[in-house]
């Protein structure tokens, strides 16, 4: 089915974003993409794409945040670690609920309310008077974000087709990116201008600013719903968020509590609601239901992959941004401005880098232009690794030089996965695309930080910050060779097979078979 407000066309391979084949979930027709009408005006879309920087800021921000709570309101090290968990549990477990309810009422009407809501609960956040409080905002928080999040890229897929969403998704990735960076770096400069009373309450008030200005902005975009949406799964959703709440709290709690007992119980409960989710998703579509994820489109090699592909993806992304605040703030001292300054040239070259994504998409394809991201990346990562096992010094530094690789790399994994997973989804559940690349991302960063931190950490008691940091960055180079092969193998997959045609001769006449 198509979306309302659309025409029918046909999409080559060559305006989607990677070269693996888009499919269409069978009964719903096949996945068209409209074409703005012949003169209409282009659709608004930076409220869209300051949704996209919000989502990560908020998250990225409350890390270099923490070290100023912790001294400002007595935030004990499990609450420390809640006040980022809780934003994530919550932020993950919505995403792909909300993205279903997007299709059916309208996204621009969700992203509103999403973004109104982020304004209340920003707000809430940066004036609360203790940690209690403090939980309790955050998790609305994270809540409103999944409410936002899903809809911005199931409208670049409603209304943009060819060249016009590849440039969408690329600037997406810029403004993820420079989200999670500008975290860091605006967050740390609040912090280091008033203090550390009132340092960590104006980074989060900074949320509740750029949430107002997505919410005016979005009075502009244009609505958009499924014409015939999808029923929603309420028990798949159920046990789905069951799986995200415990694996993501329990992930955040393990290295502060020594895992025991209540971390194990969240993971194991995590794991009892994730094999009820797949068993009721099996259920659900043999007995005709529209499951929650839908099998026959996460079948597809451009979705399954895609994910995966995403979760490697954020679990060394967040993990290198969890560790080099470590290493900059305790392992160097330095102060928060100087943390996020040291992170600037990487942050403008991940910014630049996904503004040209998708002029090198056109010409290498998706896979492609991602099989040549990984490469850079795994060279900033080597040269990172060299710095700090031999800078000293002068580590802020010589590490502005890998960092740009490192940056620009990044950028060219980031936007054409983001296509490759919104290629594969049919327009009917166009809310699903968002809600899968987050809920990939809290995922994978939750998991990252848990487990390649305390890997780090390890490190670190033995071989100190630095050489601890460069020895973490040749373990995310395997999740990187990860990443390469599921490319890799998008690559090979979408390449036409063509089989020789075999000659029989029959009664004197030949035919192809």
């Amino acid at each position: 089915m198509r979306d309302s407000h659309t025409q029918t066309s046909s999409t080559s391979a060559d305006e989607v974003p990677t070269s693996a084949p888009t499919e269409a979930a069978p009964g719903h027709g096949p996945n068209v993409d409209p074409a703005p009408t012949a003169g209409h005006p282009a659709p608004v879309l930076w409220p869209l794409h300051l949704g996209a920087f919000l989502a990560t800021f908020m998250f990225s921000v409350s890390n270099v945040a923490i070290p100023a709570v912790k001294a400002d309101i007595g935030a004990s090290d499990a609450t420390s670690a809640l006040v980022v968990g809780l934003f994530s549990a919550a932020f993950a477990s919505g995403l792909i609920l909300c993205g279903r309810i997007g299709d059916r009422l309208g996204r621009r009407r969700l992203f509103m309310i999403g973004t109104g809501a982020l304004v209340i609960t920003s707000i809430a956040v940066g004036l609360s008077p203790d940690p209690l409080f403090l939980l309790g905002a955050r998790t609305a928080q994270g809540l409103a974000a999944a409410v936002m999040m899903p809809q911005i890229l199931a409208s670049f897929q409603h209304s943009l087709s060819g060249a016009a969403r590849l440039k969408a998704i690329s600037l997406f990735g810029a403004f993820s990116g420079v989200g999670t960076v500008g975290g860091q770096v605006l967050g740390g400069g609040l912090i280091s201008l008033f203090g550390d009373t009132w340092g960590w309450r104006a980074a989060f008030l900074s949320c509740a600013v750029a949430a107002a200005a997505a919410y005016a902005g979005s009075l502009r975009l244009t609505e958009s719903r499924s014409t015939d949406p999808a029923p929603l799964d309420v028990p798949g959703a159920i046990l789905l968020d069951l799986g995200m709440m415990c694996l993501v709290i329990g992930l955040a709690l393990g290295p502060v509590t020594g895992w025991l007992p209540v971390p194990v119980i969240l993971l194991t409960v995590s794991a009892l609601g994730f094999a009820a989710f797949a068993l009721w998703q099996s259920r659900a579509d043999a007995t005709g239901r529209f499951p929650l994820i839908p099998p026959d489109v996460v079948a597809v090699p451009a979705a399954w992959v895609g994910m995966l592909m995403a979760f490697v993806f954020f679990a060394g992304f967040g993990t290198f941004l969890f560790n080099f605040s470590l290493v900059s703030q305790t392992g160097h001292s330095d102060p928060a401005y100087v943390s996020g300054l040291t992170l600037a040239v990487f942050c403008i070259a991940f910014l630049v880098a996904s503004l040209y994504v998708h002029r090198l998409v056109a010409s290498f394809t998706g896979p492609g232009t991602m099989l040549l991201g990984t490469g850079l990346q795994i060279a900033g990562l080597l040269g990172i690794a060299l710095v700090s096992s031999s800078a000293g010094a002068g580590w802020h530094l010589w590490f502005q030089a890998p960092a740009l690789i490192l940056g620009a790399g990044q950028a060219m994994q980031f936007g054409p996965l983001v296509g490759t997973i919104v290629g594969a989804v049919p327009d009917r559940v166009a809310g699903l695309s968002g809600g899968l690349i987050a809920t990939m991302q809290q995922a994978g960063i939750a998991v990252g930080v848990a487990l390649l931190g305390a890997l780090f950490h390890s490190f670190t008691a033995v071989f100190g910050f630095d050489r601890a940091f460069g020895l973490a960055c040749l373990v995310q180079i395997l999740l990187s060779i990860v990443f390469g092969a599921g490319a890799w193998y998008l690559r090979h997959a979408a390449r036409p097979r063509v089989a020789p045609p075999t000659r029989f001769v029959r009664r004197g006449r030949s035919r192809l078979d």
